[in-house]
Parts: C-alpha cells; sequence; structure tokens
C-alpha cells in the first residue's frame, strides 16, 4: 500500500483523474456519432435527373464507368473524349453528347466550354476532371517534352476549363471533382512528371474548395491508387517510350551508364507483373467520383483503393524518413551503379 502523503492520486488528485477519464470517453463517444452522422448524411443521395455533368477523359477507364453510372441515375452528361472511337462508346453509354477535345489547346478548351454552356442553359451541375496521361521514366530519361505535355492535360487543362464553367457552377450550386492520385499524396520514383501535376492539382484543388464555399459549391479530390484500367495497366512499358525518346535526343549521354537497355528490359518485365497483382477493380474509385457528384455530402478526399486506404495513407503522415526509405527499396532491380537501401 502507498502512503497516503505520497500517493499522487490521492485526495485533490482523484477528481482529476476521473474528470480527464470523462474526457477522454467523452471525446470518443463525440467521435463515433459524428463518424455515425457523416456516414448516414453520406449515403443520402440527391436526384440528379437532367442535370448536366461534364466528364472528360471518357475514352476509356474511370470515364467511361462514370458515364455509365450518372446516365443511370438520369443525369445528362457531357462525355469529353479525344478519339472517335472513344466519343461513339460515350454515347453508345447513354452520353448526351461527346465532344472531342485536344485538352492539350486552350482554344479547343474555350470553345468546349461555350458549347457546354449552350446546352447546360445553366444548369450545370457538376465538372469532373478525369482526362490524365502518364509518362513514367526515371529523371535521367525524361524529356523536358513530356514534362510539358503531363502538365498540360493533368493541371492546365483542369484550371482552364473550370475557370471557364465558373458561373454556371456557382449560380447551380454544383460540384467539382477532381481526379488525383495516391501519387498526388506520396511521390513515387521512375514517375516524376505524372506526381508533379498531381501534386499541382492538389494544391489548386486546395484553394479552388475554401474560394468556392461562400457560393456553395462543394469540391472534391479523389485519390485512386493502382487500378484495372488502360492508364495503369500499360505503366511500365511507357518507361521504354521515355528510355527512347531521350536516346533519340543524347544516344551518347552519362545516362546510359545508369539505365542501360538490359536493365530497363529486366525493370519493366518485372514490376509489370507485380502491377497486375495489386490492381484494383476500377469500380472503387468510380463509385467515389460519382459519390461525388451524387451524395447530398460529398467528402473533401476519397482515397479509393485498399492501397490507398492502407499503405499510401500511412507513408503520406508518417515519418517522411520511412517513406524514403521504402520508395528507395521500390527500385528493383537496382540500376547496376545504383546504391539502393542505404540511408545516408
Amino acid at each position: 500500500m502507498i502512503p497516503q502523503d505520497l500517493n499522487p492520486f490521492a485526495e485533490a488528485g482523484l477528481p482529476l483523474v476521473a474528470a480527464t477519464g470523462v474526457l477522454v470517453w467523452l471525446f470518443a463517444v463525440v467521435f463515433a456519432v459524428r463518424r455515425v452522422i457523416a456516414a448516414v448524411r453520406g449515403r443520402t443521395q440527391l436526384n440528379v435527373t437532367d442535370r448536366y455533368v461534364v466528364v472528360t477523359g471518357c475514352d476509356s477507364g474511370f470515364g467511361q464507368g462514370v458515364v455509365k453510372h450518372l446516365v443511370a441515375r438520369g443525369a445528362r452528361v457531357v462525355a469529353c473524349c479525344f478519339t472517335e472511337e472513344g466519343a461513339q462508346t460515350a454515347i453508345t453509354l447513354g452520353a448526351t453528347s461527346a465532344p472531342r477535345v485536344d485538352l492539350t489547346d486552350l482554344d479547343a478548351i474555350a470553345a468546349l466550354a461555350a458549347d457546354v454552356k449552350a446546352q447546360c442553359n445553366g444548369k450545370l451541375w457538376g465538372l469532373v476532371h478525369n482526362a490524365g496521361v502518364v509518362l513514367p521514366g526515371f529523371v535521367d530519361y525524361q524529356p523536358l517534352s513530356f514534362y510539358r505535355h503531363v502538365m498540360e492535360v493533368n493541371f492546365f487543362a483542369p484550371v482552364a476549363l473550370t475557370q471557364h464553367l465558373l458561373p454556371e457552377l456557382r449560380a447551380a450550386e454544383g460540384r467539382v471533382v477532381l481526379i488525383s492520385s495516391v501519387d498526388g499524396l506520396v511521390s513515387l520514383p521512375g514517375n516524376a512528371p505524372y506526381d508533379a501535376s498531381k501534386f499541382a492539382i492538389e494544391a489548386y484543388a486546395d484553394a479552388l474548395r475554401v474560394e468556392l464555399a461562400a457560393a456553395n459549391v462543394d469540391v472534391s479530390v479523389v485519390n485512386p491508387s493502382t487500378m484495372r484500367t488502360p492508364l495503369a495497366m500499360s505503366f511500365f512499358d511507357g518507361h521504354q517510350k521515355a528510355w527512347n525518346e531521350m536516346n533519340r535526343l543524347n544516344p551518347d549521354g552519362a545516362w546510359k551508364q545508369q539505365y542501360p537497355a538490359d536493365w530497363l528490359d529486366a525493370y519493366i518485365k518485372a514490376n509489370a507483373e507485380n502491377l497486375k497483382r495489386i490492381a484494383q477493380d476500377p469500380q472503387h474509385a468510380i463509385g467515389d467520383i460519382v459519390h461525388g457528384i451524387c451524395a447530398k455530402r460529398p467528402r473533401l478526399r476519397y482515397l479509393s483503393g485498399t492501397l490507398a486506404k492502407t499503405l499510401f495513407y500511412a507513408l503520406w503522415v508518417g515519418p517522411e524518413s520511412w517513406s524514403y526509405a521504402f520508395k528507395r527499396a521500390t527500385i528493383q532491380p537496382p540500376p547496376p551503379t545504383g546504391r539502393q537501401g542505404v540511408l545516408p
């Protein structure tokens, strides 16, 4: 038995401990109630019948899935495509229109916005920025033109199209959904142009969300992990495109000592197989995108897919040194002259 005069919980200490315990339990109850309320509100869906929604990148993958789901809910979908084949598929899925547009052309984006305004007649409810390109490759063999192209499609196009359509979105108190990536939270080796574009769209979305709050326009960001889409499944093959282009531009450069052709072949083969094992059903992301457009209370952010909610979330919020060590270890097989797995 501890003598009363030495017991830290005696007399005045006991009420303090009791009060602390009550506060902890109260916090836990409030947290649980808030989660339940948020879940219930999140399930409440709005009637989007005859409301116009613009979706970019509808040639394949997420875009086509979103078109299908929104059409099923009665929405009038303007499905923006790059190819004629994609446009025909979108019309088959029930899109109201499927304009073809080159998102690297600012004049084409302005013309698209004008057509949208004419079509929707003030009823533009949603804008989904889904279009994107990825041009992977390690920085030694990444041509500068690849950075520019990725930024044009993944960042500048959403900025330009949103700016054109802001009056209509404000009038409808509508929605903007931007498709980012787990790469917008955690940059990964071998994908600098894409990662930079997604970090940029994250910053833009954060500013846009706050600035449109007074107009009751909700802005959501979707961060998918690897899904079974044509864009994702051809990722590692894309390294060859960058390598070939740098080989054309600088065939005798020192970069080849770090990344020779035989290493690249082994790298692509090994990692393409790993990609198949971790890729998930695109419905994870499609459901989140549709929720952002149709839910009464859309979320600020959607982490889509198991890896987004687990591994990438941990890398995002955990110590940067851990994330750094993990990402270094993912470069397998290591380049011939690289020092892998050794922290400085």
